[in-house]
């Protein structure tokens, strides 16, 4: 398995709270797909995220820590965290719901937010991301899980009003899971506000990330000299901006190399790199192998997954 921890999170824009609030929808969801032969590197979001395993064994990484995972295990993510789910299996499946915070503050259960955000407070209060098969809750918060994807299937008559009720019946469960606690610990907001201080900034590099961005057109992008930006990108992300805008162009460039056929000098230039010189070498410093040799290997790891 590749070393996901070289490789900095990417932001996830149309899993982001302004994503969702410009389609006036408080949550997403629906299932997932992963592949053993699909490597991508860490991603974020700024909403809420609870996921099920259907099928499927890998790893979940949150931050620089690895949790095993394999069917039935609920796990939960505070919005920010960088994560990502690699299966070791030929392929996961998973339901997945995002959602706003908004959803717990804008009702009557916004009187008690601080206790209904409390099974996202970072490293789920200092344990394990995954709630364990025989914790007591998992039987009650499988059902509503596999309600609200029933419902997201069907879509009748006034889904998304049950949905999110039952979403906020999930948050109940597994709150009150963790009020009979001690010790219950709140995040260290330095870094969340770094997160929120440069997401001008990431949302720039989305829509433009191919384009001769300077440091100076990023930090302006959030009012930011120079050097703050370089800062709060260490804090929030621990890497430098110019180095998050080249990844994501490797990233592009990786996706581009499995799903066309096109040239590796044409990818260069269509992702924003200056040569395929300048390609070849940040691809094979965060992946150890050429554009070229990565493709053949995706090629050959598919036939024999196809064949097996």
């Amino acid at each position: 398995m590749f070393d996901w921890r070289k490789l900095p999170p990417v932001f996830e824009p149309a899993l982001s709270r302004a994503y969702l609030a410009e389609r006036d929808y408080m949550f997403w969801l629906g299932d997932g797909e992963l592949h053993a032969y699909d490597q991508p590197p860490q991603h974020w979001h700024d909403t809420y995220e609870i996921g099920l395993i259907h099928h499927g064994q890998g790893i979940l990484t949150i931050e620089d820590r690895e949790y095993p995972y394999y069917p039935g295990l609920i796990y939960i993510i505070d919005d920010g965290k960088a994560h990502m789910c690699y299966s070791q299996t030929p392929t996961t499946s998973l339901f997945v719901i995002h959602f706003q915070a908004a959803l717990l503050w804008n009702s009557w259960v916004g009187q008690m937010r601080a206790e209904t955000q409390l099974p996202f407070i970072p490293e789920f209060a200092s344990e394990n991301p995954l709630i364990p098969l025989d914790d007591p809750v998992v039987p009650t918060v499988t059902r509503l899980l596999h309600t609200i994807r029933e419902e997201g299937l069907a879509r009748d008559h006034a889904w998304e009003v049950i949905v999110a009720g039952l979403i906020l019946q999930t948050m109940g469960h597994l709150t009150r899971r963790l009020l009979q606690r001690p010790h219950v610990q709140f995040p260290n907001m330095r870094r969340r506000e770094a997160l929120k201080r440069i997401h001008p900034i990431l949302l720039l590099i989305e829509r433009s990330f191919a384009e001769p961005l300077s440091l100076d057109e990023m930090a302006r992008a959030a009012y930011l000299s120079r050097s703050h930006c370089c800062a709060l990108f260490q804090l929030a992300l621990n890497t430098t901006p110019i180095a998050y805008r080249n990844l994501r162009r490797l990233n592009e460039a990786r996706r581009l190399l499995l799903e066309t056929d096109l040239p590796v000098r044409a990818i260069a230039y269509e992702v924003g790199f200056s040569s395929p010189q300048e390609l070849n070498r940040l691809f094979l410093r965060e992946n150890h192998v050429t554009p070229t040799q990565f493709r053949q290997q995706y090629l050959e790891r598919a036939r024999k997954l196809v064949h097996s």
